[in-house]
């Protein structure tokens, strides 16, 4: 059996979270999940898909969710392929983030990929998943939480992620680092700055032509901060971005450090940059639609268009 179909409810201790009901829009009747990252914690897990079923969801599992041993590359990618093209799936939702999507993203076959428009939400390691879809021009691309990320997602962050995705998404006020001088405009793009960098550096940075770039960061690479960001402003990363919004840095400096980092940053880019977007590893995640437009004001209204 090549996926394992994951429908049936089982009674835990009743838990206070968020109903997940049409988190992932009307038209979602079936989850793919696959896993070309690190190792799934099976008890987190399986925690979260109990709630999406409870919610109504069908879900189809990649059979090496459940292995107690990371997967090879190509047998991870040829399980994502399968489900990618799957006639029942409707939405692709990462198992877990960790790391090893770098090697799965080189030995997919993207020409196959490009017979479906296949929505596909990740973030942390599957930073290079999504970016390089974009990067491809291959499928939907949503950077958000992964299902690890989603058992633990705030009611606030739930309630945002089902506004995204039944397409009336809410304003967010952002704090103003660097403010532009009038509204600024262009699409979304971004995740975990140190994958971003490890884009950059490989020269398969999606060009921010047009752009506004979300960055996050976690206390893992929060010592090379500075470093990350200073290397892709001498690479040019930043030129010809329509604007930056600085999202959760989770770093293990003082805030005051961070701040003097993120101060030193925007005054070295071109465009203008804005902080305090809800999105990264903490439970108040938001979901970014890398095909949505949106306004930012210079007061710092973020405004998705339709």
């Amino acid at each position: 059996m090549l996926f394992i179909v994951a429908a049936k409810v089982v009674l835990f201790a009743k838990e206070n979270k968020p109903d997940l009901t049409g988190i992932y829009g009307p038209d979602v009747k079936t989850i793919g999940i696959p896993a070309i990252s690190s190792k799934v914690p099976m008890p987190k897990f399986a925690a979260i898909t109990n709630r999406l079923a409870k919610a109504g969801y069908l879900m189809k599992v990649a059979p090496n969710v459940a292995e107690k041993t990371v997967a090879p590359a190509e047998r991870r990618a040829r399980l994502l392929e399968e489900l990618w093209l799957d006639p029942d799936v409707d939405i692709l939702v990462f198992a877990c983030g960790g790391s090893g999507a770098s090697d799965v993203v080189e030995v997919l076959d993207w020409e196959k990929l490009r017979k479906r428009d296949m929505r596909v939400i990740g973030f942390s390691d599957l930073t290079i998943m999504i970016n390089m879809m974009l990067h491809k021009g291959v499928g939907h691309p949503y950077s958000g939480p992964v299902l690890t990320t989603l058992s633990y997602s705030s009611q606030a962050a739930v309630n945002r992620m089902r506004d995204m995705m039944n397409d009336k998404p809410s304003e967010v006020k952002l704090k103003p680092i660097k403010a532009a001088e009038k509204n600024i405009n262009g699409l979304a793009m971004g995740g975990l700055l140190e994958r971003l960098h490890r884009l950059a550096n490989k020269g398969i940075l999606n060009d921010l032509a047009g752009r506004i770039l979300f960055i996050e960061n976690t206390k893992r690479y929060a010592h090379r901060t500075e470093e990350l960001l200073n290397d892709m402003i001498a690479k040019g990363v930043f030129n010809k971005a329509a604007g930056v919004v600085i999202c959760d840095f989770n770093a293990n400096a003082p805030k005051s450090k961070t701040i003097e980092i993120l101060n030193n940053f925007a005054s070295k880019i071109p465009c203008p940059v804005y902080a305090q977007f809800p999105y990264g590893h903490i439970p108040e995640t938001s979901i970014i639609d890398f095909r949505r437009p949106l306004v930012i004001t210079p007061e710092g209204i973020l405004s998705w268009q339709k």
